[in-house]
Formats: C-alpha cells, sequence, structure tokens
C-alpha cells in the first residue's frame, strides 16, 4: 500500500504538539476499503509523549506485486 498524496502532520489533541510517525509508538492500525477500486484508508492510533492517543487517517494505494519464481 502505498499514500496518495502528501501524508499529514499528525497534531496532538490534548497538547497541540506535532507527533513524528516515525518515532511515535503505533498503539493499532485499522484498514478500511476505499472508495474507488484498489484504494483504502489507513488509520493509524499513536500515542503522543503526554500520553494522549491521536488517529490519523491516509488513503493509499494498492498494488499487488509478484514475489518468487520469474518475478
Amino acid at each position: 500500500m502505498r499514500p496518495i498524496g502528501s501524508t499529514p502532520n499528525i497534531v496532538c489533541w490534548h497538547c497541540s504538539r506535532t507527533i513524528d510517525r516515525e518515532s511515535a509508538v503505533h498503539a493499532a492500525r485499522y484498514i478500511y476499503r476505499g472508495e474507488q477500486p484498489y484504494s483504502a484508508v489507513i488509520e493509524d492510533w499513536v500515542e503522543c509523549a503526554c500520553g494522549a492517543y491521536q488517529n490519523s487517517r491516509v488513503m493509499a494505494d494498492i498494488r499487488v506485486e509478484a514475489l518468487g519464481k520469474g518475478a
């Protein structure tokens, strides 16, 4: 799955800090069917330094690539 467009910044609802997506503790990930074929909505829940959890939704493009013999 590859994000469609730019990935938005995550801002904590509790303390208004920007949460670094790469270093944040990911608590959960939910994947929902997108509105277009071969698309998905990816919802990540991440923990802020203040202890609150914040969700972030991103549209993603789904591509299936062949692996293994002859690929």
